[in-house]
């Protein structure tokens, strides 16, 4: 039988799946390791303040690195870094000693961290924008509903048991086949997607994701006391997953629209800090937080891979979003336990910090979702004027507007609703009334004129 190679979406999907599936439950098995130990908050400290922040600092090491030496993210490397990530979790979820179940713990979360960094890497460089917030938030969504099973036999106590890092094992053994037999093209090949950002958008833009999870986390920081009462963590994923995929159709359709979202959720994290003493209300909390938590999920992992497409040397920025908002994470889980008790100055500091806010998001929508309308102007007119001087028709100039947007032949096809062959038809033409020879000629006498 022929081999049939995955595209590049699907490739990209299956690892995003694969990665985000054993890293994030070995995580929970982390924690439910953790909490045979001792109390609640030491718990919630060591995995959503240190976890996290070794998380971010895994990304911002591979990130440093891709920047000053861009092949270390190929393929070897990464495949190094998954085998060194199973044998620090061994001992982080099977060790008898506190202190072994800590360091190697902090240490499997720091290269967790790499591992994000890389298949964010891979999101950026391989997916093109009208896919990428559903490829990332499917894969995310798979990854948690197959958490929710894995974790289903032996009274949903499987995370728990010594046989969870064989079944982690075998899922980081199955990455690693997806790495050696899909191939990826090289980041000289990949179209990037248009003017480089001023370095003030891009500091605007991580101190805004920084701010929105640390909001969000002062609001409600999963408490380990809820889990150890009988909160079903694995089920309540479940609507984080109903939230990962509407938000990535939701961006995919309209970027504006899904950072829209993403603040407009904000103020649900204020109902929480209110009520956050009802025990009745704390099924409702988790499942309303993942319902939410979907939504920064996509915008901040998102809003930089876009970034980072729009020049080569960006690529390296594409996991900043999640990085960002770990450190957010971190901060707004530490702000929740130290003030869990001071509810009146909790509210206060998060009110102050959520208008805060706001006032950065909007110039950071106005710089990233409103082009200049001079500017836009300025391209209908050039465009309007290169169709006028080749004698366009009307649909030669539909078909050029697709091409100059970076879309094959069979995108084209799709988004005009004709045959491919049609397509084909068209572009001869173009090239013929404009005396190129192909596509990239056609578009670098476009850029000219």
């Amino acid at each position: 039988m022929k081999h049939v190679p995955m595209t590049k979406n699907t490739a990209c999907f299956w690892l995003i799946c694969l990665c985000f599936l054993w890293t994030s439950a070995s995580y929970l098995s982390w924690m439910y390791r953790l909490m045979r130990f001792g109390t609640d908050i030491p718990v919630e400290f060591a995995t959503e303040v240190l976890g996290y922040l070794f998380q971010a600092a895994g990304i911002l090491v591979f990130s440093l690195c891709v920047r000053r030496f861009p092949p270390i993210a190929g393929k070897r490397t990464v495949i190094a870094v998954i085998a060194a990530d199973f044998l620090l979790m061994v001992p982080a979820l099977l060790a008898r000693p506190l202190a072994a179940v800590l360091i190697c713990g902090c240490a499997m979360n720091l290269l967790h961290g790499v591992i994000a960094g890389f298949y964010l890497y891979r999101l950026a460089l391989t997916v093109e924008w009208q896919r990428r917030s559903l490829v990332f938030g499917l894969g995310y969504a798979v990854s948690a509903i197959g958490a929710w099973l894995i974790s289903l036999p032996g009274d949903s106590n499987f995370l728990c048991s010594p046989y969870a890092p064989i079944l982690y094992g075998l899922f980081a053994a199955a990455t690693v086949w997806l790495l050696l037999n899909e191939g990826v093209p090289a980041a000289e090949r990949i179209r990037f997607d248009g003017e480089k950002p001023a370095v003030g958008v891009i500091v605007l833009a991580g101190v805004t994701v920084f701010l929105l999870s640390l909001v969000k986390n002062l609001g409600f920081g999963f408490p380990a006391a809820d889990v150890s009462a009988g909160i079903d963590l694995e089920l309540s994923r479940v609507f984080y997953a109903v939230s990962l995929v509407i938000a990535g159709v939701i961006s995919d359709r309209e970027r504006k629209y899904g950072a829209i979202c993403c603040v407009a959720v904000l103020g649900i994290p204020f109902l929480m800090i209110v009520l956050t003493d009802q025990m009745s209300a704390s099924i409702l909390f988790w499942c309303l937080n993942y319902l939410i938590f979907g939504f920064f999920t996509v915008f901040r992992a998102i809003l930089f891979c876009d970034i980072a497409r729009k020049d080569r040397s960006l690529l390296y920025l594409a996991g900043f979003g999640l990085m960002c908002g770990r450190f957010g994470d971190a901060a707004g889980t530490f702000g929740w336990i130290a003030l869990s008790d001071h509810v009146n100055t909790l509210i206060i500091i998060a009110a102050v910090l959520f208008a805060l806010t706001i006032l950065l998001f909007f110039p950071l929508y106005q710089r990233i979702y409103l082009p200049s309308p001079i500017k836009e102007q300025s391209e209908q007119e050039r465009f309007e004027r290169f169709s006028e001087t080749y004698s366009l028709s009307l649909r030669e100039r539909e078909v050029l507007r697709l091409i100059l947007a970076g879309q094959s032949n069979a995108e084209i096809a799709g988004n005009l609703y004709i045959a491919e062959s049609t397509v084909k038809f068209h572009i001869r033409n173009l090239l013929k009334k404009t005396e190129r020879e192909n596509r990239v000629s056609l578009v670098a006498l476009y850029k000219k004129s």
